[in-house]
């Protein structure tokens, strides 16, 4: 709940972090949420220098800058991270209780959506015995703002039944389910008051089957209104074109995987962190696999070199998962998610670079949604979708955001690779190498050689295992940190690797075609001039003379 400046006590401060969280929550709305983000806690910031720690003022304000920061923290996913201004956000309104003349209605529905918040998060992370307090703390402001102003819990009685939950009888918080017979009713109140199938109800609300956008306002007569919009999150994050290549491999992410169920638009979030695991019936299965045949029908066009009418059957796709995905939960929504992931790579490989973002979005925010539902399912496709979106955002110039996802992505193979070390490791090197690219173009240098060191490693073991399968990998992971060291000014360091990878050069045998040789003979050539200028003449020559042979031997298009 926002709460609008008047412009008294903080002046031009206070009018500013007012703007921050307007244009914080407009960013989120437009899918900007790392942007998005950076203003809210600039808000937040501001909010707390603001307060006044003698007679409180600004607390209030500082309270709903945090909470806004937890809302955005969870609809990105990092529910973890939102638990700490959500938390404080409680903290702090609770610290305004004992104000002279008592609390404004908005300033109680602010404290109950904090709380509310807080508990759902802990919800979802599967921690009930935490989330109850916190419960149970909304429901009895919603009851102190019914006795003061009834007209004014609509918002809060929307907001509950929103996200899976409703008040019963006794003034207590309890989650939907959904019935054999496909109804929903209250189960368990997650406050531990009593409740069940049986009690009555006190909310007009009926619970939504999937989140839409949907705008909750509440004010009592005479408070400001608040206003926030729910929106399914979007994330948008960047590449650039450093004085020298940021890599000698290929910076877009593989071809999305091939098998496996596909998936779309975003479904309502369970109503207790526990996913609808009842399956589709015989019309949902053959949905389902209409939907399998499109994503299959749309990569094979891809494959063939059409990726333009590749769009149409994969867009069609998307389209019949997110009515498949309605009242689900993960069982509809998770066999659907690969589709706008592949959707996104058929765009970009149309050059469709935007549209290719926000199909990729989609995809990373389905996975993260569901990921509690069902990580198994969901975390490998979590894995390559955050790296594609990456790549994606790196594109499109938004170097700074495509920092996190890539990370998250390599944080997910590294746990994939130790579970699966022969599946994933090279899986792991490949995503760890997009995330030093990713890291160089945020000037980030130190840390991109760090992935770059890991990434180098795996390759080296690989190679020791097959050297044929692997010395190309090699040769790509041993140019990339001599490109990492020159942009830390180790200048003498960086004639090593790239002798090295003219050395495995001589003995390749053949160069496949899907080998990225005009990417890894600009990296050569770079590092030949950059040897050159600073006194290694030997290793300058050798490395041109292995860029012009590369070039001689690289497999004509279409080869």
């Amino acid at each position: 709940m926002r709460s609008h400046e008047k412009g008294n006590g903080g002046g031009s401060r206070s009018e500013l972090a007012g703007a921050l969280l307007v244009l914080g929550s407009r960013l989120a709305e437009t899918g900007h949420h790392h942007e998005a983000l950076d203003r809210i806690e600039e808000a937040v910031e501001t909010r707390r220098l603001l307060v006044d720690r003698a007679d409180g003022t600004g607390r209030t304000e500082l309270a709903s800058a945090l909470q806004e920061l937890g809302v955005e923290l969870g609809e990105m996913g990092r529910q973890e991270e939102a638990l700490v201004p959500l938390r404080a956000s409680v903290a702090a309104y609770r610290e305004t209780a004992g104000a002279a003349g008592g609390r404004a209605v908005g300033d109680l529905g602010g404290h109950a959506v904090a709380a509310f918040a807080t508990g759902r998060t802990l919800l979802g992370l599967g921690r009930t015995g935490e989330a109850r307090p916190y419960f149970a703390e909304a429901a009895a402001l919603h009851t102190e703002i019914t006795t003061r102003e009834p007209a004014a819990t609509a918002f809060l009685d929307h907001l509950f039944a929103l996200h899976g939950h409703r008040l019963t009888y006794e003034g207590g918080i309890a989650a939907w389910t959904r019935t054999p017979d496909g109804t929903t009713s209250p189960d368990r109140p997650e406050d531990g008051t009593s409740g069940g199938p049986n009690a009555p109800d006190r909310s007009d609300a009926t619970p939504p089957a999937r989140t839409g956008t949907t705008t909750w306002t509440g004010a009592a007569a005479g408070d400001e209104t608040a206003t926030r919009t729910e929106t399914s999150a979007r994330i948008v994050p960047t590449a650039s074109v450093e004085d020298g290549p940021t890599a000698s491999g290929p910076a877009e992410p593989a071809a999305p995987g091939r098998g496996g169920p596909t998936i779309p638009g975003p479904a309502a979030p369970a109503a207790s962190g526990q996913g609808d695991s009842t399956p589709p019936g015989p019309a949902g299965s053959a949905l389902f696999e209409r939907i399998d045949r499109l994503n299959a029908q749309g990569l094979a066009l891809a494959d063939s070199g059409r990726p333009g009418l590749a769009v149409e059957p994969l867009t069609e796709a998307l389209a019949l998962g997110r009515a498949a995905a309605v009242g689900t939960g993960a069982a509809g929504a998770v066999p659907l998610a690969r589709t706008p992931h592949h959707l996104a790579f058929v765009r970009a490989r149309s050059g469709r670079r935007a549209e290719a973002l926000e199909a990729v979005d989609e995809a990373v925010h389905l996975c993260r949604r569901h990921l509690v539902d069902a990580p198994e399912t969901v975390r490998p496709l979590l894995a390559d979708a955050a790296d594609s979106l990456g790549s994606r955002l790196a594109v499109l110039g938004r170097h700074r955001d495509a920092v996190a996802p890539a990370t998250e992505s390599a944080a997910l193979f590294r746990q994939r690779a130790r579970a699966d070390p022969a599946a994933y490791r090279g899986e792991l090197a490949r995503v760890l190498n997009n995330l030093s690219i990713r890291l160089c173009d945020a000037d980030r240098h130190a840390e991109a050689l760090a992935a770059t060191e890991e990434s180098l490693e795996i390759h080296r073991s690989l190679h020791r295992e097959d050297p044929a399968a692997h010395l190309p990998g090699l040769v790509h992971a041993l140019a990339d940190l001599a490109l990492r060291l020159a942009r830390l000014d180790r200048h003498d360091e960086v004639a090593a690797p790239t002798a090295e990878a003219v050395r495995h050069l001589r003995h390749l045998d053949r160069i496949h075609p899907n080998n990225d040789v005009a990417a890894l003979a600009e990296s050569l050539t770079w590092l030949g001039r950059h040897l050159r200028r600073h006194g290694h003449r030997d290793a300058a020559r050798d490395t041109e003379r292995a860029v012009g042979e590369l070039r001689r031997r690289a497999p004509e298009p279409g080869r």
